[in-house]
This record gives structure tokens, sequence and C-alpha cells, in this order.
């Protein structure tokens, strides 16, 4: 969740007994936000687990339970964040995934580093996963909208 910007304003949406979790690694980025979080009002919201996000995607219950999932995390993880998130998704959820192209990198083959090599799978999943309706939109760097069936 880096400085917090998204999780203000995905909180910010929330009904009033909306809940975000918000996942992150580092304190020293989460303590930015959680000044702006209180100040909007919205700290009740959110609650902060700082860890590795697929441990975090890991110890939730396994049924659906999401109404929306934002990833912009670690791109090498966006597979394993996707295969965590859908089976948690209810019908009608909406996954958004941002950064889909890489600055067009995941396009060109010439580029194997782990984060294009791994958004590749994932855009590759998404296109193929029945459970979900999906869209890429060519906005900045590519964002994808996944609403599950």
């Amino acid at each position: 969740m880096f400085t917090g910007y998204s999780s203000l304003c995905i909180a910010r949406a929330l009904p009033a007994d909306g809940k975000l979790i918000a996942c992150d690694v580092s304190t020293e980025w989460t303590d930015i936000a959680k000044p702006f979080w209180e100040r909007a009002g919205v700290a009740d919201r959110i609650e902060l687990r700082i860890g590795p996000a697929v441990d975090t995607l890991r110890a939730l219950p396994d049924e659906p339970a999401f109404d929306f999932a934002f990833v912009d995390a670690d791109k090498p993880g966006y597979p394993a964040y996707y295969e965590e998130i859908v089976p948690r998704l209810r019908p009608g959820g909406l996954l958004v995934l941002d950064n889909v192209f890489l600055g067009g990198r995941v396009l060109d083959p010439a580029f194997q580093g782990a984060a294009q090599v791994a958004m590749r799978q994932v855009n590759d999943a998404l296109a193929r996963d029945e459970r979900l309706d999906s869209v890429m939109l060519p906005v900045r760097d590519g964002v994808t909208l996944a609403r599950k069936r």
C-alpha cells in the first residue's frame, strides 16, 4: 500500500460499515499513511496488516468475502495474489490489477525479468479464467478489471 493514497481513496468510497485490509511489508511507508487516514475520518475502516501480502491472503478464510481487491504490489507476486484473491471474491466482485503493461515490456519477449514473466503469466491466466469476465484497459501503464461471475 506504500504511502496510502490508494487505500485512502478506497476507504473513502466504502460504506460506514465497510472494511479494507491494507497489506504492506514496511512500517516506514505505512506510518506516512496513518495520519492521513485519521484526517480523512477513515482510519476505523482500514485494517493494516504488516507482512508479505500473500501470507496475509493465505491466512484469511477460504470462502468468498471480498467485493473488491486492488493489486499494485511487487509485480513478481501478481500470480500468487491473483490465485489467492479470486476464490475469495464474491460473485460480482471486482479485481483490479495495476501496471499490467510494465512500460510495454510485457509485450516484448526480449524482456524476461521476473516482473515481466509474472505479469505475462497473470495476464494469460486472466484471459483464460472462466470464473471471471475481464478487460485490460490501455490507461497509463495498463489496468485490468476482472469481475467474478
